[in-house]
């Protein structure tokens, strides 16, 4: 969710000179944390989160445009829908009201939900339970909010996203997170028999 708010650069001693970007981020942060809160129906998961925000280069010079960055998540590609809408309609509005210029670039949709199919799931625990035995395969995890490419390929053809445990160590995108490369042979592992057993699966199916 990249956005870019385009005002007037003006000394700060001078602020009547300028058209604000920084007043104007600050006012549609604060306004699109009533998103989620206030507009998304409690019962349905939804993040709307801005991680970034920049603007200027020194103290004294009220700066000419300032960016904005963030994301969305939802389970319902509906409620993605509504809360884009009121990206919009918000970003317009205190443009309308600071008189600075307000541009999002975004992809056409925010990232659908990764969903699992239950034939390719039934199938690809067969494959991990055959390989790492019951103790080394959970199921039924708690849904999360991270967005995955995954899910727009399994829009078109049923799949399976699998996690492989990375052992007692940060989570990703955490700055303590380090790989651990023993995991390389259990994705490599389950890889290969998955393509073993997959393709008389498919030979049959076809046939």
């Amino acid at each position: 969710m990249p956005g870019v708010l385009h005002g007037r650069g003006s000394h700060a001693a001078r602020p009547q000179d300028a058209r604000d970007p920084i007043v104007a981020g600050a006012q549609i942060v604060s306004a699109l944390q009533t998103v989620v809160s206030r507009v998304v129906n409690p019962l349905q998961p939804a993040v709307l989160s801005v991680t970034r925000f920049s603007a200027g280069t020194t103290y004294n010079v009220i700066p000419e445009t300032a960016e904005l960055r963030g994301t969305v998540r939802a389970f319902d590609e509906a409620v993605c829908q509504q809360i884009v809408a009121e990206m919009d309609r918000i970003c317009a509005g205190v443009a309308e009201a600071t008189r600075v210029a307000v541009s999002l670039s975004r992809a056409p949709n925010p990232y659908p939900p990764t969903i699992n199919d239950p034939r390719e799931t039934d199938f690809a625990e067969s494959v991990l339970r055959a390989a790492f035995g019951d103790a080394g395969v959970q199921r039924g995890h708690e849904p999360t909010m991270a967005g995955e490419d995954f899910a727009f390929f399994s829009r078109e053809v049923p799949g399976c996203y699998v996690l492989i445990g990375n052992g007692d160590s940060a989570p990703l995108h955490n700055p303590g997170y380090d790989f651990n490369d023993e995991a390389t042979v259990l994705g490599v592992t389950y890889w290969a028999r998955l393509v073993e057993a997959a393709l008389p699966r498919a030979e049959s199916d076809s046939g």
